[in-house]
């Protein structure tokens, strides 16, 4: 299992079949390579099979939410009626992945990110270095906030995109599909790039 150059990052999509529509042409219309899913893909089994078509022939990787957990679960067992192509993406989905030193996560954990609730906002544990496997870079969905941070505090994202330094650790939410937002990672340039899709097809960088 590997990442692409081009990594688009969906997290939240909660069945939202027509925003994830056209999210993905703006992700093939930028030669996206991989879609990496953050985690509520959808929220009832109904939307499962239509979510799942609308990624057939993209390479998918990723993690599930607590709002498909136990149907990706009950996926691996084959005891749902869906179709055998959705079966196969909720069986290959984790509830973490670290893939070439980068995480995929639904729910940030104090393994990578300590919380504290007193000033609430994440705080990063003490670098460590690459050599002992700790990612350097955390996606993750759930809060439906669109956030970046650093191992030096919050980062501005009023330019609709962040340069990674390949000297810091990073915790990147793109935000929740169902309100338009993803983001889409150029990982030779080492930029990240924060998207929005109206359900009208127009595409705008915030």
């Amino acid at each position: 299992m590997s990442l692409g150059r081009v990594v688009a990052l969906l997290a939240d999509v909660h069945g939202e079949q027509e925003v994830l529509r056209r999210a993905l042409e703006l992700c093939r219309a930028e030669r996206v390579e991989t879609i990496a899913l953050l985690g509520d893909l959808f929220d009832r089994p109904d939307q499962a099979d239509r979510c799942a078509l609308l990624l057939a022939g993209w390479q998918v990787v990723g993690v599930y939410g607590n709002h498909e957990r136990e149907l990706a679960l009950a996926a691996r067992e084959g005891n749902l009626g869906l179709r055998q192509q959705t079966i196969t993406l909720l069986a290959a989905l984790r509830d973490r992945l670290v893939i070439d030193g980068v995480c995929l996560t639904h729910e940030v954990t104090g393994e990578d990110w300590a919380h504290d609730s007193s000033l609430g906002r994440i705080a990063p544990v003490p670098p460590r270095s690459s050599r002992d496997g700790h990612p350097r870079v955390t996606f993750a969905g759930h809060t439906h906030y669109r956030q970046a941070r650093d191992d030096r505090g919050p980062l501005d994202l009023s330019r609709g995109l962040i340069q990674l330094d390949p000297r810091r650790r990073y915790l990147i939410n793109p935000g929740a599909l169902t309100a338009g937002q993803f983001a889409i990672w150029h990982r030779n340039q080492g930029i990240v790039v924060f998207r929005q899709v109206d359900r009208v097809g127009r595409y705008r960088t915030p």
